[in-house]
């Protein structure tokens, strides 16, 4: 359904920032005015703090999945910043074209998160003495990129409009490890 020329397979499956954008330079592709707008809208520094290659959407990822815990009181919070990291992650593009583009992006995203999922420190508990096993990772990866996806879409009622974000998420998870299927739809039932 969201199909790609081969040109631009590469620059999907690189996961480094700096790589990423000596492909991008490449590309000879007639997306790649539009891909380039999205590189600098993912890789700028959106705080002015000097920074480089900082991956804004990957932290707006996290700020998802943090917002997903909030409810009650902090719902009109939630709801609100959830629609601003919306709009920054242009889940309002309706452009078909450019949909299969963010589609794709945003399983770069996701591969991104996933591929510091399996550190020597990610899930571990106790402050870092009690190191996670393998299994215990791909579970704890699993509710990540659901509470980032999924469950933030769920509890702020925007669904619809994270469609193609929780699309690409999961489809990205799913290659990640052969549990993380189960494990995703038991998590989508539960909740």
């Amino acid at each position: 359904m969201y199909e790609i020329s081969g040109e631009l397979t590469p620059y999907y499956e690189e996961l480094d920032p700096v790589k990423r954008l000596e492909i991008l330079s490449t590309l000879h592709d007639d997306a790649a005015p539009f891909l380039r707008e999205l590189y600098d809208g993912r890789y700028s520094d959106h705080e002015g703090k000097g920074r480089q290659n900082v991956d804004w959407w990957l932290w707006r990822c996290l700020c998802l999945q943090g917002l997903y815990s909030r409810g009650g009181f902090f719902r009109r919070f939630r709801d609100r910043e959830t629609a601003a990291i919306l709009r920054e992650l242009r889940m309002n593009d309706n452009d078909e074209q450019h949909r299969t583009f963010l589609y794709h992006e945003y399983r770069n995203t996701a591969g991104r998160y996933l591929s510091t999922c399996r550190s020597s420190g990610y899930a571990s508990r106790f402050m870092g003495f009690r190191q996670a096993s393998d299994d215990e990772k791909v579970m704890k990866a699993c509710e990540d990129i659901w509470q980032m996806s999924g469950g933030i879409a769920r509890v702020s009622g925007m669904g619809e409009k994270m469609s193609l974000w929780v699309e690409a998420f999961r489809d990205e998870l799913y290659g990640y490890d052969d549990i993380c299927r189960e494990e995703y739809e038991r998590l989508s039932r539960e909740e």
